[in-house]
């Protein structure tokens, strides 16, 4: 299995970090270029790379169907489309027929070798296969496991790698721009550094400041809904309160044939003459109001 140009002995891993992945050497085929990860595809896809790891599951898209049940937003279409097209081995978890090229993770002999406590990342695995090769230098561009999150956990299994990689005598080459070997504060200890006292009072600062920012969004969220009900009336007074004429009940309704018995159709008044006042006698008095009161029948 060719894992890198003819007569490498170098062997760089790429992750998706912004701050250096395209500072990998991608012009140098001394070094045989591991890449992993849907977010350094964007990045990759043009230049170089030898080997592909995708050790998720693999659930890809369809066209027009991201998000969709059973899917993955990250196996877009388009990687999807280069993983099936990449000239290389693709590492993963299982062999899929859709993906010519791909490879599964050798699991069993890697746990066999270096105990299963450290693999968790895509990364880790990768240092891990990079030091059984035994190449000269081994580098990490666009790999920082700096979230707060996810890659909290993470970043320690590749840091147990790249120590062994460098007890083996292997060269570990690391771009300034990486934190990866960045260890957390030491416990106990920290807390008494000056920076750390600073940080932890800017931090009670920032989170006030966002406790008032969110109270006055609450407050500006119930002067809109106090607003949007204003508006609402003044629509409605808009639409019906806005001119001087008088309602006329009688031409409110209907003339359908159940009404036409109650009420007399009027002589048509021409138009610019003054209608005469009508004449009520008797029992037919009335002032229009009860007609409001009839009844169908």
């Amino acid at each position: 299995m060719r894992l890198g140009p003819e007569g490498f002995d170098k062997i760089a891993i790429i992750g998706s970090a912004p701050d250096s992945v395209a500072l990998a050497p991608f012009e140098d085929r001394s070094w045989a270029l591991w890449c992993c990860s849907p977010g350094a595809f964007a990045v990759v896809a043009s230049k170089r790379s030898d080997v592909w790891f995708e050790t998720h599951r693999y659930q890809p898209s369809q066209p027009g169907r991201s998000g969709a049940p059973g899917t993955q937003p990250y196996f877009s279409p388009e990687f999807h489309a280069f993983l099936r097209a990449y000239p290389g081995p693709v590492f993963m978890s299982q062999v899929h027929p859709e993906i010519p090229n791909s490879v599964r993770i050798p699991f069993e002999e890697l746990i066999r070798q270096y105990g299963p406590y450290h693999f968790t990342s895509s990364v880790s695995l990768m240092l891990a296969m990079a030091i059984s090769s035994r190449p000269k230098a081994l580098g990490l561009w666009g790999v920082d496991m700096s979230a707060t999150s996810e890659w909290s956990y993470q970043r320690p299994g590749c840091q147990h790698f790249v120590g062994m990689a460098q007890a083996l005598g292997i060269q570990v080459v690391l771009p300034p721009e990486s934190d990866l070997m960045r260890h957390p504060v030491i416990y106990g200890l920290g807390e008494l550094h000056p920076r750390h006292i600073k940080l932890t009072a800017r931090l009670a600062m920032f989170e006030g400041r966002k406790a008032a920012l969110l109270q006055q969004a609450q407050q500006i969220s119930a002067n809109l809904a106090e607003v949007g009900g204003a508006i609402g009336d003044a629509e409605y007074m808009l639409a019906n309160w806005s001119d001087d004429v008088e309602p006329d009940p009688i031409k409110a309704f209907s003339l359908a044939s159940e009404f036409k018995p109650a009420i007399a159709s009027p002589e048509p008044t021409p138009v610019g003459a003054t209608p005469a006042a009508p004449v009520a006698t008797g029992e037919d008095a009335s002032t229009g109001a009860e007609v409001l009161n009839l009844k169908k029948g």
